[in-house]
């Protein structure tokens, strides 16, 4: 492989990325990646950016725009249970999508809540409402998805009935904010976390701070820091190390998925995608796949991940066309 230096920077640097993690850089390609690299300060922003997008599977304002001139979409998919960092990435591989149709509805006026008052909110497909609590706090909900709030003088208490939302916590040590929901209580004073109700049982994710999370059935207690995650998996609790930036995406209009089910992307993206998607089988829903796409690049990224599963996808003749990823016979 060789760099092609008439493209794009960024497109130069995805290639020197690929030969990088693909251990293809000898000591004549290595004199030349850092010619390369020192040549100018944009070849290094490029190769910065290029990294990012790799080690957190992000969505990038600058690759998006590079993709709108590919005739072909490609969205990375790992089908092994191998860490993403081990895959070799292809230049195309890192393209997010081309945009597709679709948006999303956000209500970006803040609510105020009084003191003591309960309240329930729910959100529709597509919808990301964002409130402000009467204590400081702010709090972010996603499509589909329902909260129940109460705030007082000594209590910050929520109840999370369905979907996720993202608590950005004011510190109040008079006032632990509590949020419950599916068997699972997390705690925490001042911090910044995401708590998700999945098909396969409720999730902490923490941006900043610290969350102490329990079973509410048998009492089992850890306490998750800024870059880690709490599971409840039947009556278990497990915890595990994450990007801190990958921490509610959906708030930035974004998904990233790393080495997840495909039945848990499709969960996801059901809670943003009107039509709604359906899985022909088990077996299919279990393929592990990395991915990363916005909002609006919901129709292609379906596509994309149908067609490297070896399916397709079928538009169910509904009112909203419905569609299913099927696999090919």
């Amino acid at each position: 492989m060789t760099v092609h230096n008439d493209a794009a920077p960024i497109e130069q640097a995805l290639e020197w990325l690929v030969l990088n993690n693909g251990g293809q850089v000898r000591a004549t390609n290595n004199r030349a990646f850092r010619a390369w690299l020192a040549a100018s300060p944009e070849h290094a922003a490029a190769y910065a950016e290029a990294e990012i997008l790799w080690a957190q599977l992000d969505w990038s304002q600058a690759l998006n725009q590079q993709s709108l001139s590919q005739t072909q979409t490609v969205i990375p998919v790992a089908k092994s249970k191998a860490p993403p960092r081990k895959m070799l990435p292809s230049r195309r591989a890192f393209m997010a999508i081309a945009a597709g149709l679709g948006t999303v509805a956000l209500t970006p006026l803040a609510i105020q809540l009084s003191s003591g008052e309960r309240r329930r909110f729910e959100t529709e497909v597509g919808e990301i409402r964002h409130l402000s609590l009467e204590d400081g706090s702010r709090v972010s909900l996603g499509g589909r998805s329902i909260l129940a709030t109460r705030v007082g003088e000594r209590m910050r208490h929520m109840r999370l009935d369905a979907g996720e939302a993202f608590f950005d916590v004011a510190r109040d040590e008079t006032r632990v904010f509590t949020v419950i929901g599916a068997g699972l209580k997390a705690e925490a004073l001042g911090t910044a976390f995401e708590v998700r109700l999945g098909d396969h049982g409720p999730e902490v994710f923490v941006e900043e701070g610290r969350v102490r999370v329990t079973a509410t059935a048998t009492g089992e207690q850890t306490v998750i820091a800024a870059g880690e995650r709490a599971t409840l998996r039947g009556r278990v609790l497990k915890r595990a190390a994450i990007n801190p930036a990958s921490v509610a995406p959906w708030r930035r209009q974004r998904f990233s998925f790393i080495d997840q089910p495909l039945s848990d992307v499709v969960t996801e993206v059901n809670r943003y995608y009107q039509p709604g998607v359906t899985i022909a089988s088990p077996e299919l829903g279990a393929h592990r796949v990395t991915a990363a796409f916005t909002i609006e690049q919901i129709p292609h990224a379906l596509e994309s991940l149908a067609q490297e599963l070896n399916g397709h996808l079928v538009r169910h003749p509904t009112a909203d066309g419905e569609l299913q990823i099927v696999l090919n016979n």
